[in-house]
């Protein structure tokens, strides 16, 4: 008998944890733990979500690779200190891309266009770190249109987050938070993140959040 490949979503979670994010940490680390869960104990979001967890300040991290949860002997956590560069965290989102879907199709796993869920409490400081190397380039990069496996990117901004930067970054949908200070903000969009991913493996497609408590949502450009 000849079955069918099953879908999966490769995910990808990109938290700021520059020094601006230090008095957030904690609940970075908390809510990672709940994603965790409840990856490893819904075996429909297992099943069809393929989740890795990066984070970003004056250099990019893998915190956690697009693996199978049952090989993780120890969750990670992530530490908040230095820089907001941007250019560097989306090299590193592209080179996990062009390794985790090959390794998903080998797999067996029919694989959709990966999603992107960005959170920043920031505005980019490449322009004094890195003069040389806009990060706008490694964006265009990554966004590609000729490139098969481009993903698709929610943004979320708070703090200093510059709504300009949060809507060139976003393909699908962008958010800003109400009220820059608000100490619910970074709170409400990892929810809003969680839901959607439960929500995806449900149905077995993206599920995009139409709304996120604290939050408007900012029109994008479109030339077509």
């Amino acid at each position: 008998m000849i079955y069918a490949p099953s879908s999966g979503l490769p995910m990808y979670v990109v938290l700021d944890t520059s020094g601006s994010m230090q008095k957030s940490e904690r609940l970075l680390n908390q809510t990672l733990e709940t994603i965790y869960d409840t990856v490893d104990t819904t075996p429909q979001v297992k099943e069809f979500v393929h989740l890795s967890v990066l984070s970003f300040n004056s250099r990019p991290h893998v915190v956690s690779q697009m693996t199978d949860f049952d090989d993780v002997n120890h969750l990670p956590t992530v530490t908040c200190s230095g820089r907001t560069n941007f250019g560097p965290m989306f090299q590193l989102v592209r080179t996990r891309i062009e390794a985790d879907v090959p390794a998903l199709a080998d797999k067996g796993v029919r694989v959709l266009r990966p999603v992107v869920f960005i959170l920043t409490d920031g505005i980019p400081t490449d322009a004094d770190d890195l003069p040389n190397d806009p990060w706008e380039n490694h964006l265009d990069d990554l966004l590609d249109p000729q490139w098969k496996t481009r993903p698709n990117i929610i943004a979320y901004g708070f703090g200093n987050a510059d709504e300009q930067v949060i809507k060139r970054i976003a393909t699908i949908t962008a958010f800003v938070a109400e009220k820059p200070d608000d100490t619910s903000a970074l709170r409400n969009a990892l929810i809003s993140f969680l839901h959607s991913m439960v929500a995806s493996a449900a149905s077995r497609r993206l599920e995009v959040p139409e709304q996120v408590k604290g939050y408007r949502t900012v029109s994008l450009d479109y030339v077509d």
